[in-house]
């Protein structure tokens, strides 16, 4: 019975040693709000990656996982060179490639890796509606109902002149 235990515990503590070894302790990235994408259209933002730690980092090299109907672009793939307090800025560029009524959450998970550690850092991001789409819907929808009234209106007239 101690034995599972004592192997539980030993493996728990080896994947949390792992863990924090392969993470970046000291380098930091935010990103300004609104973090908003038009609909089938192109946001740019501007990512800042900043080092606090007491170490150069060398060949950082940036990738960005999404979601199928976006397309992410980034304006530096690779920071050869991150001193300590030093912060680069990074141009990220993101495409919207479908129309959405409604408004849509998704993210954004930069990763950013170098021969010794990597680091994921993830962002939420708001597709907004197609611009003025429900005002048309509704007017479409007002339209039709005005010209039915009408014809109905008319062909009801009609019956009563004949019927007289």
């Amino acid at each position: 019975m101690r034995r599972p235990i004592l192997t539980v515990i030993l493996l728990l503590f080896c994947t949390y040693m792992f863990s924090m070894e392969t993470e970046f302790e000291n380098l930091r990235v935010h990103m300004g709000t609104p973090r908003d994408i038009p609909s089938n259209g192109t946001g740019t933002f501007e990512l800042r990656i900043n080092n606090r730690g007491d170490a150069a980092l060398h060949n950082l090299e940036l990738s960005a996982m999404y979601d199928d109907d976006l397309l992410v672009v980034l304006g530096q793939p690779k920071i050869n060179t991150l001193e300590p307090g030093e912060t680069v800025r990074v141009t990220m560029e993101i495409t919207s490639n479908r129309s959405h009524f409604f408004d849509r959450h998704t993210f954004v998970t930069l990763t950013i890796a170098d021969e010794d550690h990597a680091g994921n850092f993830r962002f939420r991001f708001t597709i907004n509606p197609v611009e003025n789409f429900w005002f048309f819907a509704v007017l479409a929808l007002a339209s039709a109902m005005i010209v039915l009234f009408i014809i109905v209106y008319i062909k009801a007239d009609k019956g009563e002149k004949n019927a007289g």
